[in-house]
């Protein structure tokens, strides 16, 4: 049987207060009687603080609530981008000169083009708004501006100057917002919320997001695709089966392969977009690159084992008859046989009629080869025009079937698939069109179980696939 996705749509995670720090010149210390090391902010200033890029005040706190200054915050962010701060052009800041307070960071910022002033002045003393903040992450870090992405601030005016910076910070998830649909351009930054906006920042130096509104999709999400999923190579965050944007994080070095699989309101329909994902170290950090593919130009082949299907024997043999009666070529599978085992791989997708023998038995059986997140796999099923179930395959003798009602009422053209009746002591189902059924079958001492069943039509003939299930939810 093919494999089936399960989706589930999921609601936004609540937003909370975005954050980044500063710090003026104080105390060195690592931890600080104000700040919880157990939030994110915490970790987030207990971080920089062990790396020597933010400190406390004298009296050994962290004042987390203070709001901070322009000047404080260029020497944050030069430190976090290892800026040569000492070997710079002069900005020619009307109130900033080479003896001001982090002359070397502000200069260092103004020549890699993060800050550029307003009429000419920097405003060093002025508190730094949370808008101004987005854009300097932004510039600083070299993020790509992604201003198709919907946020859910409505106190982002459409068209603003901050607006493709906060759209970015949120689809890098670096802000979360105020509250669940506020930013606050306006606000001014706290030293905690500075923090955590530089260590969000950071991070996303060594992630990569897929945002929703990039393929047109209204929600995404992510899956490892190929026979061996690159679990260790890369793995994202899966808090949420769909959502606006999936950030794929390096592991390891090593490449692996990524299915997104998108969702269209409007059309109700899925789209897989295929991905190879390449994780590199760069300088001793973690990189990662993502190429978009044609999943047919890497597809594997996973082998079927033939002792896991219903054969009765272990053929030595195999023919294999497209649909339309010719024979496979022999460059088109891979048949390997021993003494107790055999595999079998066809190389091209499509429905097929395969012959199988030992010498002195035969069995024919129908195959339906697929491709599905870069494996392509082999389905085989039983050729017959009626199933026959007894007690040594129900566990119970059979006194009474219901066909479980999975018919969609809007699809005019949907056909009942099979007939089931109790004869004697057995289940006869018989096939009326192609397509899946479950039946509901009773015994007669109160006994239930489960039968899925389904029918196709492969080459002319009824081809099928069954399995018992204790109760529906199982299915």
């Amino acid at each position: 049987m093919k494999s089936h996705r399960f989706y589930q749509m999921v609601l936004a995670a609540t937003l909370a207060t975005s954050a980044i720090v500063i710090a003026p010149p104080a105390h060195a210390a690592t931890s600080f009687p104000d700040v919880n090391p157990s939030t994110e902010e915490g970790k987030a200033i207990i971080n920089l603080a062990e790396r020597g890029i933010i400190s406390g005040y004298p009296d050994g706190t962290f004042k987390p609530a203070n709001f901070i200054t322009r000047t404080q915050a260029a020497k944050i962010l030069a430190g976090i981008l290892h800026l040569d701060t000492v070997h710079v052009k002069n900005p020619h800041f009307k109130d900033i000169t080479p003896n001001s307070e982090n002359y070397g960071a502000i200069a260092a910022l103004a020549e890699a083009g993060i800050i550029r002033g307003s009429n000419g002045y920097f405003n060093p003393t002025k508190q730094i708004t949370r808008g101004q903040l987005s854009k300097m992450i932004v510039k600083g870090f070299d993020l790509t501006i992604t201003d198709d992405v919907e946020i859910p601030f409505t106190d982002v005016v459409a068209g603003s100057e901050y607006e493709p910076y906060i759209q970015t910070l949120f689809a890098n998830n670096i802000t979360k917002g105020t509250t669940p649909t506020t930013f606050g351009p306006q606000s001014y930054v706290k030293r905690s919320q500075l923090a955590s906006f530089v260590v969000r920042a950071e991070n996303t130096q060594n992630n990569v997001t897929i945002s929703a509104n990039r393929y047109n999709q209204d929600y995404i999400f992510a899956s490892y695709g190929g026979i061996e999923p690159a679990e260790d190579i890369f793995t994202w965050d899966d808090e949420m089966d769909l959502t606006d944007s999936v950030t794929i994080k390096p592991l390891k070095e090593g490449t692996g392969k990524l299915v997104i699989t998108g969702f269209s309101e409007e059309t109700e329909e899925f789209t897989d977009i295929f991905f190879l994902v390449h994780v590199k170290s760069v300088d001793g950090k973690l990189q990662t690159t993502l190429e978009e593919v044609n999943e047919a130009d890497y597809v594997e082949n996973l082998p079927l084992n033939l002792s896991e299907t219903d054969l009765t024997f272990t053929p030595t043999e195999v023919s294999i008859q497209t649909e339309d009666g010719s024979a496979l070529s022999s460059n088109d599978y891979a048949f390997e046989s021993t003494d107790n085992a055999a595999t079998l791989s066809i190389f091209k997708e499509g429905q097929y009629l395969l012959t199988f023998t030992n010498g002195t038995q035969q069995q024919v059986m129908a195959a339906d080869v697929y491709t599905y997140d870069f494996v392509r796999s082999i389905d085989l099923y039983e050729i017959t025009d009626q199933l026959t179930f007894t007690s040594d395959y129900l566990s119970f003798e059979p006194v009474q079937v219901a066909l479980e009602n999975l018919d969609d009422s809007s699809d005019p053209t949907h056909k009942v698939p099979v007939k089931a009746v109790i004869e004697g002591n057995k289940l006869n189902v018989t096939p009326l069109a192609e397509g899946n059924a479950v039946l509901h079958v009773t015994g007669k001492n109160g006994q239930t179980t489960y039968l899925y069943v389904e029918f196709m039509k492969i080459a002319g003939k009824w081809a099928t696939y069954y399995d018992l299930y204790d109760d529906m939810d199982a299915n």
